[in-house]
């Protein structure tokens, strides 16, 4: 036990070493020497380890990941496979000799490789390709006697003939405005972990609409399905069927809201499934039913916080993640919906980031504030983690800022909360007065913590404080906290990130004539709606912003977030106009009198780029200096390492112009 209390202990007192050191303060290129380390699949037994090493390679662009095995004990590091860029869902069998992945591979007689699911043995073979569709493999769970595995996969157009004709046309349903095909239908198979032929489970006009697995006989699915053919968008309902696998018979589960999906299996087979909150579908519960996916009961009404990641541990109770105030935190949730919060002492965890063993052992990711994410386990009854990887250690040479969480009453009197980012070296008392810039972050679901951020640690680093407020919408702080920015999603926040300011300024020596407000989605609609209310930024940069909720909701592929977060149609009632375009900065843009760095993506399906075109020609008609960059890419942020650094770089210098 004292071992592991050692562990984490060392990793803390090494961070504020590296605070109290005389070293050089980060830059954007220093970031270059992070290694992301992701997606850790502990094996059965809990002995071994499987998990992903990225590294950015500027000179190929693009990410370098190896997939790496670590023996717990003696946390030698195997590598399993080299440069893996194209793969994923790594699952360990059941019985833990082999794992299975999904990677490119042939697919009956293409030209492109498609998707496909290998096996790997664990004891030194090679891996084994098990399917070759010509659609690739999308999902996959093992049957639990571990001789065959289930996937869902892409069926071919019906007129496939005339789409290679040109004759290619499509209807529009619920479609972004960057679709360039209709949906396809995702089917489930069956196929023998040896090889051979697949076998189709099921029939009719569904679609397999997230995740699926067997129940502990193997003789039915639990699978979250999605009625037609559309694909699923963000808050489309869903609902989890029992599907018979010889019969094809489907039933559905008894319904706790219109949208609930990925259903997994504990050890004796029960099933636990998420669900939308209905009476807010922003936050994320979980609930656990019986062996044949009956009784379902939620388990999260008392942690109210928007959950995710869950695995299974002994006892059929469930680890969970969520953020927590300004910690992203491991929570215990028994079947009876008792809870308790894990013991990760500094750290925080990575969303989504967590498997667990047999016997309770529980593999993560997570950061301290002063150090990069790391591979760890906590091991049942110990009181704190144990470090497994040293990957960012290099982060040790740098003299960074201090996270601090801060907290504020709304206007309206709800507690808010936020993190602020000290400059390097920072001691109150003295004259000096310091520039501030707002990061705002995304979401709205989700939230800022005290944890490591390479960015607003090189912003810190010219002298300035950074403040990442958590608005009205955040998910961490329950589902009232959440809602009540509906139905005014911008001006509620935006209020809230007032008020938040003027509380740091009550504590910290700020320069009231220097502050730059900048963020990217969500936080660059409130960038956007901020420079359009208030005259007080010396800068502002604005990124992939919904300016304007009308032609967000019409051209989006989160079609039901608009319904969900505003109301009804504004095409349908001139009261809903008045509110969608009351809460668009693009209404206001004839205000802005900051200057601004507009960018984004020019195929952003999220948060489509016309947007960011109307408000960048109505900010440059008043003469204030505006700026559009815009990178050739179909995302809502560029994934490779080049673009990514050159949207920070921009981000960095367009700031420090004006500050």
């Amino acid at each position: 036990m004292g071992g592991l209390v050692r562990s984490v202990d060392a990793m803390i007192a090494a961070a504020a070493a590296a605070v109290r050191a005389p070293a050089r303060t980060i830059t954007l290129a220093d970031l270059r020497r992070s290694v992301g380390v992701s997606s850790p699949q502990i094996s059965p037994d809990g002995g071994r380890i499987a998990v992903y090493l990225a590294r950015q390679d500027f000179e190929k662009d693009r990410l370098v990941r190896d997939l790496v095995l670590i023996d717990v004990h003696s946390r030698a590091a195997r590598t399993l496979l080299h440069d893996a860029r194209d793969v994923s869902n790594v699952e360990w069998s059941p019985d833990g000799s082999r794992i299975a992945y999904i990677a490119r591979g042939s697919a009956g007689g293409e030209a492109e490789p498609q998707p496909q699911i290998f096996v790997m043995p664990m004891n030194g073979g090679e891996p084994m390709q098990i399917t070759h569709g010509k659609t690739g493999v999308n999902a996959f769970d093992w049957r639990p006697d571990g001789k065959a595995i289930a996937y869902a996969s892409d069926a071919e157009p019906a007129n496939k003939k005339a789409i290679d004709a040109h004759q290619d046309e499509f209807e529009i349903t619920q479609e972004p405005w960057t679709a360039q095909a209709a949906p396809a239908q995702a089917l489930l198979y069956e196929i023998r972990t040896s090889g051979g032929r697949a076998r189709r489970i099921g029939s009719g006009a569904w679609s397999v609409g997230g995740g699926f697995t067997y129940s502990a006989d193997g003789r039915t699915l639990f699978v979250t399905r999605v009625r037609g053919q559309a694909a699923p968008t963000q808050y489309l309902a869903r609902e989890i069927v029992r599907i018979g696998v010889a019969s094809g018979a489907q039933a559905p589960l008894a319904r706790l809201s219109s949208t609930q999906a990925d259903p997994l299996r504990s050890a004796d087979g029960h099933i636990a499934f998420s669900f939308a909150n209905p009476r807010g579908t922003m936050q994320s519960e979980m609930a656990i039913a019986g062996t044949d996916g009956s009784r379902p009961h939620s388990v999260t009404a008392h942690l109210d916080r928007d959950v995710g990641g869950a695995a299974f541990l002994p006892g059929n109770a469930l680890v969970l993640y969520a953020n927590d105030r300004t910690q992203r935190r491991l929570f215990r949730v028994a079947p009876d919906g008792s809870v308790s919060a894990l013991p990760l002492g500094p750290l925080n965890a990575n969303f989504g980031d967590q498997s667990a063993s047999r016997n309770g052992t529980i593999a993560f990711t997570a950061n301290a504030p002063n150090h990069p994410s790391e591979l760890f386990v906590l091991a049942p009854g110990a009181r704190l983690p144990v470090r497994l990887t040293d990957y960012n250690r290099w982060i040790r040479q740098y003299r960074l800022g201090r996270n601090v969480a801060i907290a504020w009453r709304t206007a309206d009197g709800l507690e808010a909360d936020g993190v602020v980012t000290e400059p390097p070296g920072f001691t109150p008392g003295g004259a000096r007065r310091y520039p501030l810039v707002l990061y705002i972050h995304g979401g709205p679901t989700s939230a800022s913590s005290v944890a490591y951020s390479g960015f607003p640690q090189v912003l810190a680093a010219h002298g300035w404080f950074v403040f990442q407020p958590n608005y009205r919408g955040s998910d961490n702080l329950g589902l009232r906290y959440a809602r009540t920015t509906v139905p005014h999603i911008t001006s509620v926040p935006g209020r809230d990130i007032e008020d938040g300011l003027a509380a740091l300024m009550r504590r910290y020596p700020i320069d009231a004539s220097r502050i730059g407000v900048s963020g990217w989605s969500e936080g660059g609609l409130l960038t956007s709606w901020l420079i359009t209310q208030d005259r007080r930024w010396r800068a502002a940069v604005s990124g992939a912003a919904v300016n304007d909720w009308v032609q967000y909701g019409d051209m989006t592929d989160a079609k039901d977030f608009t319904p969900q977060f505003i109301g009804a149609s504004p095409w349908t009632d001139s009261s809903q106009m008045k509110l969608y375009e009351a809460e668009s900065p693009l209404t206001y843009a004839g205000n802005v009198r900051t200057p601004t760095l507009i960018m984004s993506d020019s195929g952003d399906y999220r948060v489509p780029t016309p947007l960011a075109y109307e408000f960048y020609h109505e900010i440059r008609a008043t003469g204030t200096p505006v700026q559009f960059v815009v990178y050739p890419v179909v995302a809502h942020f560029p994934n490779d390492p080049v673009r990514s650094e050159d949207i920070y770089r921009r981000w960095e210098t367009w700031l420090a112009k004006y500050l």
